[in-house]
């Protein structure tokens, strides 16, 4: 069904997207093997970065770029699209690839900042890999220069495998001596092992455009070359003919640019170009379509590309979906569509795709064969004597083009159309009333007799002009083929014309029931104005943008429904957001949306603030799921949003700010539910906010933090888009924030030295998902010192047996001090090494695994007593402190029915150290703190019966036994520092009276370097 008009594989509807990792304090349920939110972190074309782990999106404007406005949703497909505001044009006018804003798209194709260090791009038709640190001055660059035409993504495809077989005709066309001789084939594919028996003797020239040389490696394009021209085991279609090969692909996937590349290196050289591979839906106006369109005019070359292996309508990708391209769908052995066979019809036109069915290289192998006995023929005339020639298998020709491949009939036919297929298009409703349309197709005999033919039509919508016609020797003839649109059903529908032996697919596509949506803006000061607008199908889910307002007016045909259309208008320094709550439409429809009724978005607290970021949600509930938009940004531009009633059940609306100084910050989230509310600058007093005195200690010495907390405020928000904040450490402020048991607030740390201008992610600590109640008083510390290992605050993290005596742990063993408060690996992991090993007490390895976590298996069913290590090292240049951990969980164990948590006690060890962790030098006494607790989410567990402390002042050279008192879960122990020492290490053991025991080394736990007053 039509959906508006959605060009591509992204619709861009300016929007964002992430995970869930558990909040604090809910129940904690045992999974099998370790769930890693990993984060990855996106650096955009403009410079900004976007980092992502679960449902978090942390948008980082680029330097200089702080009073960008961003534009942010989540899809109802799950991808996260962050679009700043200077982009919005660029995009829109076609001249920047949506594609580079798609966040999780971008994460996908391995073009996050993990994978490397470079953003691949074609800039009109050259590849470019501009460093990510200098895309800011390229950003500038691509804006203001206007001798670029196009900046693309250069995306990834994916090699396509179909199955290998041989009812294509092919032996019969042998038996005419037809083998290929004379041609040339390319194959664009993962390289050839040039020692292939198959392949002696028939590669001309073989070229890599990858970097690592033309060996297959993968094993893809061995057999696709084989399949084409091998003589032997796989049995080419084409043994005669010859052969180039272009490596573009690297195992399984393969860069754009490569691809180019090749097929302009391969289109003047080969009759016959090969591309078993793909990606993601197209129009045909993607830079590898558009190069297969001009490479094929410009050389005659026939590029026959794989259909894809979507198996959905309209999921024909790149580059068949090129008109000039050969799309090739696939068949089973036993002549039934292939499931997985990308449907059409085309996106964006509604042309006919793919072309016929068969695997691509067969299709290859078989153009050989006809340019052998028709080396004159175009590559045009090539691609549609192969579909003319083809056999249905009784599906649309929207599913199988003409149909099955049949190369021994396309060798044998007289008669050739010199199309291979004819688009009527979209019939705009309702069009019953459209009159009939009548187009032609040329048919050409081949041969020098006078051939006359009948002509038939397998549609009632379709008529042609004649039963029979003569084509003239060497000449040809017309054919015209009428649709009458009032017997056409809605949706896509296709009919064969047969002539003779030749079949060409007709195509066609009636329109839903649609109506024009015309959306007026008018601007803060009462004239015509700017805007980008959008509209959300509420049944489906779809979003389609408008275009650009003109004289502040914009219209767009939609299918019949309910929908809500987003608007954000353009001032001087300053923006509106509109939502216009549902609008049903069932006939041409027209609403006005007017900034002068926008409401400023602010709040009055009791102390004089600066605005610090500002964020909009809006929330719908549509398509089954769920569509999140909104714009953020860090500026003092002034945001005003209208004012509108709606139904909860399917929008609802918040605005998130940050206002601060002077040693207060203010967190102020105002959900609303249902509709946008009149007042959006509401009165909040410090009584009414929950308060959180807060301290922020350093590691050794003054470093940079950076703060960032979000919240879970909106009723049905599946993601939250966050900001973060750089502030000095060690630091000490007050913190405000709403409190209200709907809003759940995300809590993160960060820390760098001061020598690190930009954040980096690690040095994270995370404080859970806190739900703050309004009024109360309390004091938070971050950033504390000592490290101990941590099994309890995510969801993923833990130690669990399973019934089938499998289970796992995963664990960080550099949680700092303070309670209910992590690292994650996913964070820590680049300057962590570790290693997890489990064993029975007597010395059985049942699991030794590099990193924090490790499977187990085959656990023994009876009572086991079991030794858990883990040891791990770090060198991060933020800290001194703990560069060592080890620590020994010893617990018994026996078969399970359910999933559990083990009941092995945890350790927390904090102190009162100044704000660099450091503790007084000469101090007869000092106390530490150490809580133990069971397990998180375990049941069972035994009281604590001891706990048993040492320390060294030298680095583990010596230790010394330490006092400690305490009983159940709390304990001190009293340290003496002597005079001149630097760091401290301990050890700590506790043990409860089931025998379950932990011991925890730290090296260099904190520093003592602070004479007493």
């Amino acid at each position: 069904m039509l959906r508006g008009v959605a060009i591509g594989a992204v619709v861009v509807a300016f929007a964002g997207t992430v995970l869930v990792p558990l909040e604090a304090g809910a129940e904690r349920l045992p999974s099998r093997g370790p769930r890693l939110a990993a984060p990855k972190v996106v650096t955009l074309v403009s410079g900004d970065r976007v980092a992502v782990q679960g449902d978090q999106v942390t948008i980082m404007p680029g330097p200089g770029r702080d009073g960008v406005l961003f534009h942010q949703r989540r899809t109802a497909k799950g991808h996260v699209l962050v679009v700043p505001e200077d982009a919005v044009p660029l995009v829109r006018n076609g001249k920047v690839d949506k594609r580079l804003f798609d966040v999780t798209g971008l994460i996908e194709q391995g073009r996050d900042d993990g994978s490397r260090d470079t953003l691949p791009l074609i800039v009109d038709r050259t590849a470019q890999a501009p460093a990510k640190s200098a895309l800011g001055g390229e950003w500038e660059g691509i804006k203001s220069d206007p001798g670029i035409g196009k900046v693309w993504l250069d995306g990834r495809l994916r090699l396509l495998d179909a199955e290998s077989f041989a009812q294509v005709g092919a032996p019969k066309a042998w038996e005419l001596g037809l083998g290929g001789r004379g041609v040339v084939v390319a194959v664009l594919d993962g390289g050839y092992d040039p020692e292939h028996p198959d392949l002696r003797g028939k590669v001309l020239e073989a070229k890599d455009f990858t970097g690592s040389g033309v060996k297959d490696t993968f094993g893809h394009g061995t057999h696709v070359a084989a399949t084409v021209v091998g003589d032997g085991e796989f049995g080419g279609v084409a043994k005669d003919a010859r052969l180039l090969v272009g490596k573009v692909c690297e195992e399984d996937t393969c860069d754009e640019s490569a691809v180019l590349a090749a097929m302009e290196w391969a289109a003047p050289r080969a009759g016959v170009v090969n591309l078993s591979l793909g990606g993601l839906a197209s129009d045909g106006t993607d830079p590898l379509s558009l190069a297969v369109d001009r490479l094929s005019e410009q050389h005659g070359t026939l590029f026959v590309v794989a259909a894809g292996n979507e198996g959905e309508i309209g999921s024909v990708g790149s580059p068949a979906a090129a008109g000039a391209a050969l799309a090739a769908g696939s068949v089973s052995k036993a002549d039934r569509l292939s499931r997985v066979s990308s449907r059409g019809p085309r996106v964006g036109d509604f042309a006919v795709k793919p072309d016929l069915v068969a695997p691509a290289p067969h299709v290859a192998g078989a153009a050989a064969l006809v340019k052998q006995a028709h080396p004159e023929w175009s590559g045009k005339e090539l691609k549609a004597a192969l579909t003319g020639a083809a056999r249905s298998v009784g599906r649309g020709v929207y599913e199988e083009g003409s149909g099955r491949l049949d190369v021994a009939k396309a060798v044998a036919n007289v008669v050739v159309p010199a199309v291979s297929s004819l688009s009527f298009g979209v019939l705009r409703f309702p069009h019953v009333q459209l009159p009939p349309i009548t187009k032609k197709v040329i048919y050409r005999n081949v041969s020098a007799e006078d051939v006359t033919v009948p002509v038939s039509v397998d549609h009632a919508a379709v008529a042609v002009g004649d039963s029979r016609i003569t084509v003239p020797g060497n000449g040809s003839a017309e054919v015209a083929v009428a649709l009458d649109p009032a017997k056409v059903a809605v949706g896509s529908g296709g009919a064969r014309v047969v002539v003779g032996d030749s079949v060409v697919a007709v195509g066609f596509t009636a329109e839903p029931e649609m109506y024009e949506l015309a959306v007026t803006v008018v601007g803060r000061d009462g004239r015509p104005a700017d805007a980008e607008v959008s509209a959300l199908e509420l049944g489906s889910g779809d979003s389609v943008d408008f275009e650009r307002p003109v004289d502040g007016v914009t219209k767009l045909r939609l299918v019949k429904g309910s929908y809500s259309v987003d608007v954000l208008v353009r001032g001087d320094r300053e923006y509106t957001w509109a939502s216009t709550g549902k609008i049903s439409l069932d006939r041409a429809t027209a609403v006005t949306v007017d900034a002068r009724q926008g409401k400023e978005v602010g709040v009055r607290l009791d102390r004089q603030v600066a605005r610090k970021y500002l964020g909009v949600d809006a929330v719908y509930q549509a398509g089954g799921g769920r569509v999140q938009t909104g714009v953020s940004t860090r500026s003092q531009d002034r945001v005003f949003a209208v004012p509108v009633e709606a139904d909860a059940g399917y929008f609802n609306f918040g605005t998130f700010q940050i206002w601060g100084e002077g040693g207060h910050e203010y967190f102020v989230a105002s959900p609303h539910a249902g509709g946008i509310p009149v007042v959006l600058t509401p009165r909040v007093r410090d009584r009414e906010l929950y308060e959180e005195k807060v301290r922020y200690r350093a590691q050794g010495a003054p470093a940079i933090g950076s703060r960032s907390s979000t919240p879970f405020y909106v009723k049905g928000q599946s993601v939250t888009f966050g900001v973060v904040f750089d502030l000095p450490i060690p630091q000490r402020r007050v913190e405000h924030f709403t409190g209200r048991p709907d809003v759940k607030w995300v809590m993160d740390f960060f820390q760098r030295p001061q020598s690190q201008p930009g954040l980096g992610f690690d040095g994270h600590i995370s404080a859970g998902r806190p739900v703050f109640v309004a009024g109360e008083r309390a004091e938070r510390s971050w950033n504390s010192v000592v490290v101990t290992t941590d099994l309890n605050l995510r969801g993923f993290h833990g130690l669990v047996r399973y019934p089938n005596n499998g289970g796992y742990v995963q664990h960080w063993p550099f949680a700092p001090g303070e309670p209910n408060a992590s690292d994650e690996l996913v964070f820590g992991g680049p300057y962590v090494t570790a290693r997890t090993k489990l064993s029975t007490v007597d010395g059985k390895v049942l699991a030794d695994n590099q990193g924090v976590w490790a499977n187990f298996r085959d656990l023994p069913e009876a009572p086991t007593r079991y030794v858990l290590d883990v040891e791990a090292q770090r060198s991060p240049k933020w800290t001194p402190f703990a560069p060592k951990v080890a620590t020994r969980f010893t617990f018994g164990s026996a078969k399970t029915d359910a999933q559990v948590y083990l009941p092995v006690p945890t350790l927390r060890i904090s102190g009162p150290f100044d704000d660099l962790n450091r503790a007084p030098a000469g101090c007869a006494v000092f106390p530490l703190d150490i809580s133990v607790t069971p397990q998180a989410g375990s049941a069972g567990a035994a009281a604590v019966r001891s706990v048993a402390v040492q320390a060294s002042v030298d680095d583990g050279a010596t230790w010394r036994s330490v006092p400690v008192v305490g009983a159940k879960a709390r304990w001190k122990a009293l340290v003496r520092h002597p005079d001149g020492v630097e760091f401290v290490s301990l050890k700590v053991k506790a043990v409860d009276a089931a025998g379950n025991s932990v011991e925890q080394m730290t090296m260099r736990a904190y520093g003592v370097n602070r004479p007493l007053g």
